[in-house]
């Protein structure tokens, strides 16, 4: 699992952008499928993702985080006429529901972080029209946190399959769809040769070389082996039984569509 917030600039962003875009990707698709035009992009953070669905200049979109750190940056890097961010708990979304009715609401790994996931989910459900639709991502807990250990300090709970398609088919969701993703083979490969390569970097002897270069000759070090778009797939899930199946051989990130009747 990659980084959870990636900033332009950074090691990080080089090196797990791919992993986060494919999900906006997979985003922009499913919009223009879905023929939304009014879209509502939930926990947006940088703002990248919200940019990139804006490349389609017919949608209108709603980006909101509780981070004023974060829609900082996203104001510096992301602007586009038809993108506004707006500082807003996504327990409330009071401010983005002044642009309500939504045709489409995405917000992808958000609901592991809130202590309050049911109260999320009913304000995503309030703020779409009726036939609109929630489109939804989390970590895969049986591949995140097999042993019930949580291994990301700001998340308050991981879910299963199961538990995700609940807490939305509680609130009212139905024609709820699941897909997952998932690494390709040539990014499993490279994801093995990566683990070989920070093996060596971890040396101390490799990381005394480093510090020496970084104190007196300002290098700057690069993502070891990068994460690349075609590293990953999304792929649907007909029998969400099958993602419990796989175990920790499933999707490692879990992506639920649901539409409002």
């Amino acid at each position: 699992m990659a980084i959870e917030r990636i900033v332009p600039g950074t090691v990080e962003w080089e090196a797990f952008y791919a992993n986060h875009i494919c999900r906006y990707q997979f985003a922009k698709d499913k919009i223009s499928e879905f023929n939304s035009i009014n879209v509502l992009d939930v926990a947006c953070g940088v703002g990248y993702g919200s940019f990139f669905l804006g490349a389609n200049k017919l949608l209108k979109i709603t980006a909101v985080d509780r981070s004023n750190e974060a829609l900082s940056i996203a104001r510096e890097n992301f602007i586009r006429e038809n993108v506004q961010f707006i500082e807003d708990d996504c327990h409330t979304l009071q401010k983005a529901s002044v642009s309500a009715p939504f045709d489409c609401i995405v917000s992808f790994e958000t609901l592991e972080h809130l202590p309050q996931p049911e109260l999320f989910i009913k304000c995503c459900y309030n703020n779409l029209k009726q036939g609109g639709k929630l489109m939804i991502s989390t970590p895969n807990q049986l591949v995140s946190s097999p042993d019930g250990q949580l291994n990301w300090e700001f998340h308050e709970k991981e879910y299963t399959v199961e538990e995700l398609i609940g807490i939305l088919s509680s609130t009212g969701f139905r024609n709820i769809s699941v897909w997952g993703q998932q690494m390709t083979m040539i990014g499993k490969m490279r994801d093995q040769f990566r683990a070989e390569l920070n093996k060596v970097n971890s040396n101390p002897f490799m990381r005394m070389g480093r510090k020496i270069q970084q104190l007196f000759k300002g290098y700057k070090f690069s993502a070891v082996l990068p994460e690349q778009a075609e590293d990953f797939e999304i792929a649907a899930y007909n029998e969400p039984d099958e993602i419990t199946r796989l175990g920790k051989s499933g999707p490692f990130v879990l992506i639920a569509i649901c539409e409002k009747p």
